[in-house]
């Protein structure tokens, strides 16, 4: 009897060294289209191994919690899935050593409700054949599969940034004991957005002593992210401090006391 366990590599990983067949074009994959119209793209797969590798290719949604948390569910359940827009050129492919293959798809907005706003869905590419298979104490054959996840974004009309405000901000401890400050962002607008996320920080005397950035995560519509900000450095004291998001013509800002 066997068991498969796949390992999941979400779109925010690296795909530089993971199996046999690699992604060349990037697990994000935007599209600026107009009301009502089709556009074309392409994921471009290469086999770097030495033999043949089958693929299987489906969907799924994904939305993000306030916790960070991603969850992939069936596609089309989203409100704004652009699953049911997709048609792609192939479900199923083998790439031969050393061959490069496009993996086409169109999107086909001609009978889509929305006038503006982001659609998205997850297209999964997996490698049918075990990366590695173990023997367990039990007798149980456990293999490890790759898939990718490539997500595929299409923005309608003009781009804007509205109604993002952050939630659930605090000061909390991350694995190591450090302070950080720890805020979600909520994204009631209709657009995914891709907020720049930084914290100033100023001394008892209102002279600033840090700024603190870290790095951007896509929110979609109707959906939230989290941002740890780490306070490892500052002395022992009081500070004062404001926490700002910003994307496009848009920011948002909070005022918060910080001790150490």
């Amino acid at each position: 009897m066997k068991i498969l366990i796949t390992i999941i590599f979400s779109c925010l990983l690296s795909f530089q060294s993971i199996g046999a067949v690699i992604v060349q074009n990037g697990l994000t994959q935007i599209h600026d289209v107009s009301m009502h119209s089709q556009k074309e793209g392409k994921v471009v797969l290469k086999n770097i191994g030495n033999k043949p590798e089958a693929i299987k290719v489906y969907f799924n949604d994904l939305s993000t919690d306030c916790k960070g948390e991603m969850s992939y569910v069936v596609p089309g359940k989203n409100a704004r899935s652009l699953y049911p827009f997709l048609n792609i050129s192939t479900t199923n492919y083998t790439l031969q050593p050393g061959e490069e293959y496009e993996l086409t798809y169109q999107i086909d907005l001609t009978k889509n409700k929305f006038e503006s706003g982001s659609m998205w869905t997850l297209m999964m590419i997996e490698i049918v054949e075990p990366i590695s298979k173990e023997t367990s104490s039990s007798g149980f054959e456990i293999g490890s599969k790759v898939r990718y996840a490539v997500q595929l974004i299409t923005n309608i009309g003009q781009k804007n940034a509205e109604n993002f405000v952050f939630s659930n901000v605090k000061l909390a401890k991350d694995l190591d004991g450090e302070k950080v400050v720890e805020a979600s962002i909520d994204n009631g607008g209709v657009f995914m957005i891709l907020p720049n996320v930084t914290i100033q920080i100023f001394d008892s005397k209102g002279s600033k002593v840090k700024d603190i950035t870290v790095p951007s995560k896509k929110i979609y519509p109707q959906n939230c992210q989290s941002f740890k900000l780490p306070l490892a450095g500052l002395a022992t004291g009081k500070y004062q401090a404001v926490l700002l998001a910003d994307y496009l013509e848009e920011s948002i800002g909070v005022n918060l006391e910080i001790e150490i």
